[in-house]
Protein backbone atom coordinates (compact mmCIF):
# COMPACT_ATOMS: atom_id res chain seq x y z
CA UNK A 1 0.00 0.00 0.00
CA UNK A 2 3.00 2.53 0.71
CA UNK A 3 4.38 2.02 -2.47
CA UNK A 4 0.88 2.73 -4.23
CA UNK A 5 0.61 5.46 -2.29
CA UNK A 6 4.57 6.95 -3.02
CA UNK A 7 3.81 6.24 -6.66
CA UNK A 8 0.39 8.11 -7.15
CA UNK A 9 2.19 11.11 -5.18
CA UNK A 10 5.25 10.70 -7.84
CA UNK A 11 3.11 10.75 -10.10
CA UNK A 12 0.82 14.06 -9.21
CA UNK A 13 4.40 15.92 -8.83
CA UNK A 14 5.42 14.62 -12.29
CA UNK A 15 1.99 15.77 -13.70
CA UNK A 16 1.74 19.40 -11.49
CA UNK A 17 5.86 19.94 -12.61
CA UNK A 18 4.83 19.28 -16.34
CA UNK A 19 1.90 21.75 -16.27
CA UNK A 20 3.60 24.13 -13.64
CA UNK A 21 4.77 26.37 -16.67
CA UNK A 22 1.68 26.84 -18.35
CA UNK A 23 0.40 30.03 -16.88
CA UNK A 24 -3.42 29.12 -15.73
CA UNK A 25 -5.51 31.43 -17.78
CA UNK A 26 -4.86 28.38 -20.30
CA UNK A 27 -4.97 25.65 -17.72
CA UNK A 28 -8.55 26.91 -17.12
CA UNK A 29 -9.32 27.19 -20.02
CA UNK A 30 -8.51 23.94 -21.78
CA UNK A 31 -10.12 21.74 -18.34
CA UNK A 32 -12.89 23.55 -19.41
CA UNK A 33 -13.14 22.43 -22.78
CA UNK A 34 -11.85 19.13 -22.25
CA UNK A 35 -12.90 17.53 -19.16
CA UNK A 36 -12.28 13.87 -19.99
CA UNK A 37 -8.74 14.71 -21.83
CA UNK A 38 -6.11 11.76 -21.34
CA UNK A 39 -2.75 11.48 -21.62
CA UNK A 40 -1.96 14.93 -21.31
CA UNK A 41 1.70 16.74 -22.30
CA UNK A 42 2.06 19.97 -22.13
CA UNK A 43 4.89 22.31 -23.82
CA UNK A 44 5.66 25.64 -23.89
CA UNK A 45 6.26 27.54 -27.43
CA UNK A 46 7.69 31.13 -28.70
CA UNK A 47 4.24 32.65 -29.23
CA UNK A 48 2.39 30.43 -26.26
CA UNK A 49 1.29 26.75 -25.62
CA UNK A 50 1.24 23.23 -27.70
CA UNK A 51 -1.02 20.46 -25.74
CA UNK A 52 -0.92 16.82 -26.97
CA UNK A 53 -4.02 14.71 -25.45
CA UNK A 54 -6.25 11.86 -26.32
CA UNK A 55 -10.28 11.79 -25.68
CA UNK A 56 -12.14 8.92 -26.59
CA UNK A 57 -10.23 7.67 -29.99
CA UNK A 58 -8.92 10.81 -31.20
CA UNK A 59 -5.32 12.30 -30.26
CA UNK A 60 -5.28 15.95 -30.26
CA UNK A 61 -2.51 18.80 -30.60
CA UNK A 62 -3.99 21.93 -29.90
CA UNK A 63 -2.15 25.67 -29.87
CA UNK A 64 -3.03 28.55 -27.44
CA UNK A 65 -1.63 32.09 -27.28
CA UNK A 66 -1.18 33.55 -23.98
CA UNK A 67 -4.33 34.44 -23.26
CA UNK A 68 -6.29 31.00 -24.07
CA UNK A 69 -7.56 31.45 -27.09
CA UNK A 70 -6.49 28.68 -29.53
CA UNK A 71 -4.94 29.52 -32.64
CA UNK A 72 -4.41 26.25 -34.40
CA UNK A 73 -5.57 22.78 -33.81
CA UNK A 74 -4.98 19.26 -34.83
CA UNK A 75 -6.98 16.12 -35.15
CA UNK A 76 -6.01 12.62 -35.63
CA UNK A 77 -8.67 9.84 -36.15
CA UNK A 78 -10.12 7.42 -38.37
CA UNK A 79 -13.12 7.37 -40.57
CA UNK A 80 -15.79 6.81 -38.67
CA UNK A 81 -15.26 10.77 -37.34
CA UNK A 82 -14.90 11.97 -40.62
CA UNK A 83 -16.93 14.35 -41.55
CA UNK A 84 -20.20 12.84 -43.24
CA UNK A 85 -19.63 15.42 -46.96
CA UNK A 86 -15.87 14.30 -47.04
CA UNK A 87 -16.46 10.85 -46.72
CA UNK A 88 -19.02 10.63 -48.93
CA UNK A 89 -16.84 12.62 -51.51
CA UNK A 90 -13.42 10.12 -50.72
CA UNK A 91 -15.86 6.62 -51.09
CA UNK A 92 -17.84 8.32 -54.06
CA UNK A 93 -14.08 9.39 -55.81
CA UNK A 94 -11.66 6.38 -54.42
CA UNK A 95 -14.00 3.66 -53.92
CA UNK A 96 -10.46 1.02 -54.33
CA UNK A 97 -9.31 2.68 -51.26
CA UNK A 98 -9.63 2.66 -48.03
CA UNK A 99 -9.47 4.90 -45.18
CA UNK A 100 -6.30 4.59 -43.34
CA UNK A 101 -6.47 8.19 -41.03
CA UNK A 102 -7.61 11.42 -41.17
CA UNK A 103 -5.87 15.23 -40.07
CA UNK A 104 -7.99 17.81 -39.43
CA UNK A 105 -6.38 20.83 -39.54
CA UNK A 106 -8.34 23.93 -37.76
CA UNK A 107 -7.56 27.61 -37.80
CA UNK A 108 -9.58 30.80 -37.81
CA UNK A 109 -9.80 31.20 -41.16
CA UNK A 110 -10.46 27.34 -42.05
CA UNK A 111 -10.71 23.65 -41.31
CA UNK A 112 -8.77 21.24 -43.68
CA UNK A 113 -9.09 17.78 -44.28
CA UNK A 114 -5.79 15.60 -44.81
CA UNK A 115 -7.06 11.94 -46.01
CA UNK A 116 -4.65 9.03 -45.84
CA UNK A 117 -6.24 6.40 -48.27
CA UNK A 118 -4.99 3.14 -48.55
CA UNK A 119 -4.52 0.67 -51.34
CA UNK A 120 -3.55 -2.28 -53.00
CA UNK A 121 -0.51 -0.77 -54.03
CA UNK A 122 0.01 2.44 -52.92
CA UNK A 123 -1.05 5.55 -50.52
CA UNK A 124 -2.72 8.61 -51.26
CA UNK A 125 -2.99 11.71 -50.01
CA UNK A 126 -5.95 14.26 -50.52
CA UNK A 127 -6.79 17.91 -49.17
CA UNK A 128 -10.22 18.85 -48.66
CA UNK A 129 -11.18 22.30 -47.05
Amino acid sequence: MKKLSFLLGLLALTISSFAADVNETVLKVFSKTYPDAQSISWSVQTNGYLVYFTKKDVSYRVMYDQEGSVTLSFKYYGEENLSPLVLNRVKKSYPDYKIHSVIEKSSDSNVEYHVILEGTKKLITLKSD
